[in-house]
């Protein structure tokens, strides 16, 4: 299946990803970047590489409340389930009323359909601004690599200064990212 010519929705009912959509929050809250930002720096490895994309390690509890006070709409979590996050993330961000994707990635994982589907739920405006997470932001950082590149058109080298400051520091992730960019490049998708 070729997640770029049909919808995350599609790929999130395959087993592995989770997309939860709580109340709507199509726009019930003004969307205000300073307080975004403010939000974010206070997370662990937090930071906003480009607007309406926010980036962290594991936010704790009180966060999801805060970032939706901000104007977040939803949250991508890179971790698998057996991660311990130390508390109910998915019913946290249920009750702060933010759309949740579940997106586990590991070194085992790692592949098109990650790439693909991140790629598809940070185009859908409907879920911006967004906070993409996983424990460090090694994970986030080689996530949007290839984000960068093919949908915000940064040149490579800027993509991956960005994804290393955003905490990339796996050349494993950082190869799987680079070798998704090329061959997408090629053919356009």
């Amino acid at each position: 299946m070729n997640l770029r010519h049909s919808s995350y929705n599609n790929a999130v009912h395959m087993g592995e990803a989770m997309l939860h959509l709580a109340r709507m929050t199509t726009g019930a809250v003004p969307m205000d970047d300073g307080a975004m930002r403010k939000v974010v720096e206070l997370l662990p490895y937090g930071g906003c590489p480009i607007p309406g994309i926010a980036t962290a390690g594991q936010p704790d509890a009180a966060a999801w409340g805060a970032l939706a006070r901000s104007g977040f709409k939803s949250v991508v979590d890179l971790r698998a389930q057996n991660e311990p996050r130390g508390h109910d993330e998915a019913g946290e961000i249920a009750r702060a009323g933010l759309r949740y994707l579940a997106l586990p990635v590991d070194h085992g994982s790692l592949g098109d359909r990650q790439f693909d589907v991140l790629r598809d739920f940070l185009g859908d405006p409907l879920n911006r601004p967004v906070l993409v997470h996983c424990q460090t932001a090694n994970r986030v950082g080689a996530l949007l690599l290839p984000y960068f590149v093919l949908d915000e058109h940064l040149p490579i080298e800027e993509a991956q200064r960005r994804a290393v400051e955003i905490g990339m520091r796996s050349p494993d992730y950082a190869a799987l990212a680079l070798d998704y960019v090329n061959r997408h490049e090629r053919t356009g998708s």
